[in-house]
C-alpha cells in the first residue's frame, strides 16, 4: 500500500486538528488500505478495540502510526496479517484512543491494557510501533518496567516519535520533508499533552534512566525529523546496557516504507524488520 504524503496537501496558514484529519479522511477513502486476506478477530481491553490475526504462544503487540492523533488499527489489517502469517505468531493491533480528546496518558494506558491481555494468553510478547505507535511502544516499555511487569521481550521501534522539544539538528533540517514535518508536528503534540508538561512517558527521549529495558530494535531515515532523537535514544540505550540495534537508512524519510514499498530500501527495511521480529519471539532469544 503506497501513503499519500498529508504534506502535500496542507493548506497555508495555521493547523488544527480537524483541518488535518479531514485532509487524512479525504486521502483515505481515494486510497483505501487493502483488507486482510483473513479478517481479524476482535475483542476488547480496557477502553481500546484489539485486533488479533494469527495465533500462537508468541505475539507482536501492533501499535499504529498517525501523531497520536490520526489512524487506526484497522488500516493496518493487512499488514498485521502478512507480518502474523511471516512470524507464525499472533499479531495483536491495539486501536487506542486518539487525542485530543483523550491526550496523555489515556493512549499509553489503552496499550498498557492491550499488553495485559496478549501477557496473559501468550507467553512471549514484542512490543512494536510505528512513527507515533514506536513512541507509544518506548513510552510502554518504560512503564512497564517502573511498574514491574509484565515482561516485554523486545522492542521494535520505527522512526519512532520520541521527543517533544524539536531541539535537534535533523528536527530542524527536515522540517519541511515529505511524510511528516514541523507543522504537524506541532499539532500532534499540542493535541496529545493538552497544555500539560510533558514527561518520559509522553516523551520517552526525555526519559533519565533507560536501565532494565527490553532489547531494542530501531531505524530511522536520514532525513527524518526524527532521525537525532532515534539514534541518540538507542545510543543511551547501550550505554545503559540495554541491547540496541539501530539501523539508520541512508536518504530516507519519514515512513519512506509506505511512501515508496517498492523501492529498496523499502524492501530491504521490511526483511530486516521480520529477522529481528523472528529473533526476539524465539523461545532462546537473549539479545541481539
Amino acid at each position: 500500500m503506497t501513503v499519500e504524503p498529508l504534506t502535500s496537501h496542507l493548506p497555508a496558514g495555521p493547523l488544527d486538528v480537524a483541518t488535518v484529519r479531514a485532509i487524512d479522511d479525504r486521502l483515505r477513502a481515494l486510497n483505501p488500505p487493502p483488507a486482510a486476506a483473513v479478517p481479524p478477530a476482535v475483542t476488547h481491553a480496557g477502553g481500546a478495540e484489539l485486533r488479533i490475526h494469527g495465533a500462537g504462544d508468541a505475539c507482536v503487540l501492533w501499535i499504529h502510526g498517525g501523531g497520536m492523533y490520526l489512524g487506526a488499527a484497522r488500516y493496518d489489517d493487512a499488514f498485521c496479517s502478512e507480518l502474523a502469517a511471516g512470524l507464525g505468531a499472533a499479531v495483536v493491533a491495539v486501536d487506542y484512543r486518539l487525542a485530543p480528546e483523550h491526550p496523555h496518558p489515556a493512549p499509553l494506558h489503552d496499550c498498557r491494557a492491550a499488553l495485559a491481555w496478549c501477557a496473559e494468553r501468550c507467553e512471549r510478547v514484542v512490543v512494536a510501533g510505528a512513527s507515533a505507535g514506536g513512541g507509544l511502544a518506548a513510552a510502554l516499555c518504560l512503564l512497564t518496567r517502573d511498574e514491574k511487569g509484565p515482561l516485554i521481550r523486545a522492542a521494535h521501534l520505527y522512526y519512532p516519535m520520541l521527543d517533544d522539544r524539536r531541539e535537534t539538528a535533523s528536527s530542524r533540517e527536515n522540517a519541511d520533508a515529505p511524510m511528516w514535518n514541523g507543522r504537524l508536528a506541532d499539532v500532534a503534540w499540542a493535541a496529545y499533552l493538552g497544555g500539560r508538561p510533558a514527561d518520559a512517558y509522553a516523551a520517552p527521549a526525555r526519559a533519565e534512566d533507560l536501565h532494565g529495558l527490553p532489547p531494542t530494535y530501531a531505524d530511522t531515515g536520514e532525513r527524518d525529523m526524527f532521525r537525532d532523537e532515534d539514534a541518540d535514544y538507542a545510543r543511551r540505550l547501550s550505554e545503559a546496557g540495554v541491547p540496541a540495534l539501530f539501523t539508520l537508512v541512508p536518504d530516507a524519510v519519514h515512513a519512506f516504507d509506505l511512501l515508496d514499498p517498492d523501492a529498496g530500501s523499502s524492501r530491504a527495511a521490511r526483511e530486516r524488520r521480520l529477522d529481528a521480529l523472528r529473533r526476539s519471539l524465539r523461545e532462546d532469544f537473549r539479545t541481539w
